[in-house]
C-alpha cells in the first residue's frame, strides 16, 4: 500500500465519496447507508463479533454497497466494479479488495439468488443482514412506497413487492440477533399493510 495512505485515510475518503455521489433519498440514498452502518454495528455488539471483524472491509462494503445504483441494475455488480477500481487506486491488497467485492455482491437479495453468490466472510454476512433489516418495519414500509412514488410503480405492484420480497427477507439472515429483530419488524410491516388496507377500503385490498 502507498505510504501516503493508511486505512483510516482511505476509509474517510471512501465515506466522503459515497456521501457526495449518493443522493439524500430515503430509500437508497446516503441516509440508507448510515442506517445500514448502524444496523451492522448493532449486530456486532449483540453477537459480540468485534474481535472477529475487519472494520475496513466492513465499513468500505457498507459505504459502497449501493453506489452502483448511479449506473443502474444489477446495482450490486456495478457497485462491486466501482469498489474494486477505487480500492486499486489506493493500492489496497487484492485480498481485501476481493472481500469487499464479495460482500457487496452477496448483500443483494436479487443478485445473490440469481447468481448463487455466497458471503465468504463475516463482514459479508453482517452487511447482508444489516441491509435487509433496513428493508423492514416502518422504515422499510416508507422505503418501498417512496421508491414506488419515485418510479411510478402502481399500488398493486407495490403491495405485491412486500409479498414477493420483503416478507421473505427474514429467511436469508445469518445471525440470531438479526433473525429475532427481523421477525418483529416483519410483523410490524404486515400490521401496517393491514391498517393501510382498512383505511383505503376493500377496493384497494390486495390479497396474496
Amino acid at each position: 500500500m502507498s505510504s501516503s495512505f493508511n486505512y483510516f485515510t482511505i476509509l474517510s475518503n471512501i465515506k466522503e465519496i459515497s456521501k457526495q455521489l449518493m443522493d439524500n433519498s430515503f430509500d437508497h440514498g446516503f441516509p440508507h447507508i448510515i442506517r445500514v452502518y448502524k444496523w451492522a454495528y448493532r449486530i456486532i455488539e449483540n453477537e459480540r463479533l468485534r474481535s472477529y471483524i475487519n472494520p475496513f472491509v466492513l465499513d468500505t462494503s457498507i459505504y459502497l454497497h449501493d453506489i452502483g445504483r448511479l449506473i443502474g441494475e444489477p446495482h450490486a455488480y456495478y457497485s462491486a466494479v466501482i469498489a474494486k477500481g477505487l480500492l486499486k487506486e489506493y493500492n489496497v491488497s487484492e485480498n481485501i479488495i476481493n472481500k469487499v467485492a464479495n460482500a457487496i455482491l452477496a448483500h443483494s437479495y436479487s443478485y445473490m439468488k440469481k447468481n448463487n453468490i455466497k458471503p465468504e466472510s463475516i463482514e459479508a454476512q453482517i452487511l447482508s443482514d444489516a441491509d435487509k433489516l433496513d428493508a423492514l418495519g416502518i422504515v422499510g414500509f416508507i422505503r418501498v412506497f417512496n421508491y414506488s412514488v419515485l418510479h411510478n410503480r402502481p399500488y398493486k405492484d407495490t403491495i405485491k413487492h412486500f409479498y414477493d420480497k420483503i416478507f421473505k427477507l427474514k429467511n436469508y439472515l445469518y445471525f440470531e440477533y438479526s433473525k429475532k429483530v427481523a421477525e418483529e419488524l416483519t410483523e410490524k410491516t404486515r400490521k401496517i399493510l393491514e391498517d393501510l388496507a382498512n383505511e383505503l377500503g376493500p377496493e384497494f385490498y390486495v390479497e396474496y
